[in-house]
């Protein structure tokens, strides 16, 4: 043979190869086309002319679907109507019960001398203004007392004298002798008793000058004290002040003069209060700011040192359109809320939301007053709409424009035990397969496939699990874990004969 033909016989051998390779691969891809529920979905959907296109961003999503009454009953679809109204935001936040600064005082000696009685002796002891708290023995104020009646003696002998130079030295000497006794805090009726009787006066009392409560005493009985000792600390508390953390992120939103609520286990209901003052500076550590409101405390519910809640209402826009936080399914990407329109359709809207509320969001773009939006039910809409590209599987016949359900020679039934399964536990399953002609399937492979869907709002991601059955003798039985309460969406597929030969599709609220 020469080279020629050697390498013509190569040639030759290499394209048969690569032909019965290509005729192997397209084999194997009818094959998997066949078999492949998934890929035979695909490929029915994509041979019904009147089937809606899938959104860019999410091919297994469509843009409405239509239930009926019986199946909205079945999931308890709400809906409210959207309106124009005020937007707010409730802030929330530690806080402190404190002494108002304001409201701090004390109880001085205003003479020297020795604490013959006290007439408060215990902390915590409420006081009133005018009151005695404490009796002070004063040798000053006993010379200062003599000279005051004898200069009063003086004026009287001179008062018929005609001398007016003599007269106006006395009436000077009366006025420095009674000032003297005024400048060491003796009140005017205090010196008037000491004009009025000849004894000598031993004992001056120290009156307070304020109501509140003792928050401190200084001194004891027979202490000697100087002009000017501290002997009570006095704070008023019927206003207090809370001091509450603000969160750098809500600082924006707090100004003076805004109204608080202040909530506290030893409260019942709650005390309202108002922001008087923001502190310039935030804590480096905690990223707070500290904010003082002041509250009215004539009942002394609260009291100095007691761990409140402060609650701050901030209005975050008014006159706009609001649809309620529960409406809105957020995929991290976008905002969707599902609008209900005549003959059980509802439709896929994404919207743009510019604030966000406490129970509302405020929308720029996507809906308009009077629609109505899904505010119960949407959740299952959507996570059985993303799953499988329709919502026939979930409600048995509801379709998603122009796809019907296709009618199967095997039927399923499915029961759980217990009824609904538990979160957190196992449940047991079972399946009954049934032909054609009536009679139980007992060869079939069957799995079952648990689905909670992601919930992004509430930072919860897709939780699945998958559960083989197995025949018993009368019926598939299996048992898997049911991680939480809450909808669950099932699907079970019977396989045969390398074919698919039934799908059951529902759901299940765990308790």
């Amino acid at each position: 043979m020469t080279g020629g033909e050697k390498r013509w016989l190569i040639l030759g051998i290499l394209l048969g190869a690569l032909i019965a390779a290509s005729v192997y691969v397209i084999q194997q891809y009818r094959q998997y086309r066949l078999q492949s529920p998934q890929a035979q979905e695909e490929a029915d959907a994509a041979d019904t002319p009147d089937a809606m296109p899938a959104t860019a961003n999410d091919p297994g999503t469509v843009s409405a679907v239509q239930l009926t009454e019986d199946e909205q009953k079945s999931i308890g679809v709400e809906t409210v109507e959207v309106k124009r109204q005020t937007i707010r935001k409730e802030i929330r936040a530690p806080g402190k019960v404190v002494e108002p600064e304001t409201g701090l005082s004390t109880i001085s000696a205003r003479i020297s001398g020795r604490i013959d009685k006290l007439l408060l002796n215990v902390t915590g002891e409420n006081v009133a203004r005018g009151q005695q708290v404490a009796l002070i023995y004063s040798p000053e104020i006993f010379t200062a007392g003599e000279e005051y009646r004898l200069a009063l003696e003086n004026r009287q002998r001179l008062a018929a004298s005609k001398e007016a130079e003599a007269v106006r030295q006395a009436d000077e000497l009366v006025r420095a002798s009674r000032r003297r006794l005024e400048i060491r805090g003796l009140t005017p009726q205090q010196i008037d008793e000491i004009a009025s009787t000849s004894e000598k006066p031993l004992e001056i009392a120290v009156y307070s000058q304020m109501s509140g409560i003792v928050t401190k005493r200084n001194v004891a009985e027979g202490q000697y004290v100087k002009e000017g000792d501290v002997l009570f600390e006095i704070a008023d508390l019927s206003t207090v002040w809370v001091q509450a953390d603000i969160f750098e992120s809500d600082i924006p939103l707090i100004r003076n003069g805004q109204a608080a609520r202040i909530m506290a286990p030893t409260i019942p209901g709650s005390m309202r209060g108002v922001i008087s003052f923001l502190q310039p500076a935030i804590d480096p550590q905690t990223r707070t700011m500290t904010v003082r409101i002041q509250v009215s405390n004539a009942q002394m519910r609260l009291r100095p040192g007691m761990f409140v809640q402060v609650s701050l209402e901030t209005p975050l826009g008014t006159d706009v359109v609001a649809v309620p936080r529960s409406a809105v399914l957020d995929t991290g990407k976008e905002k969707v809320v599902y609008v209900a329109k005549e003959n059980g359709i509802f439709e896929k809207r994404s919207i743009e939301a510019a604030t966000t509320g406490d129970e509302y969001y405020s929308v720029s773009k996507g809906v308009e007053p009077g629609e109505r939006v899904v505010t119960h039910g949407n959740f299952l809409i959507d996570s059985q709409t993303r799953l499988t590209g329709t919502v026939t599987g979930l409600f048995g016949g509801s379709k998603a424009f122009g796809t019907e359900a296709s009618p199967s020679n095997y039927t399923l039934t499915f029961r759980s035990d217990p009824s609904p399964p538990r979160g957190g536990t196992d449940g047991t399953f079972h399946v009954t397969v049934t032909g054609p002609d009536g009679k139980p399937v007992s060869d079939a492979q069957v799995q079952m496939t648990l689905v909670m869907p992601a919930m992004p709002a509430m930072g919860m991601g897709e939780m699945r699990s998958s559960i083989t059955l197995r025949w018993n003798g009368t019926e598939y039985t299996g048992t898997g874990p049911v991680s939480m309460a809450g909808p669950w969406n099932i699907t079970v597929e019977a396989r045969g004969g390398g074919q698919l030969l039934a799908v059951y599709r529902s759901r299940f609220d765990a308790r």
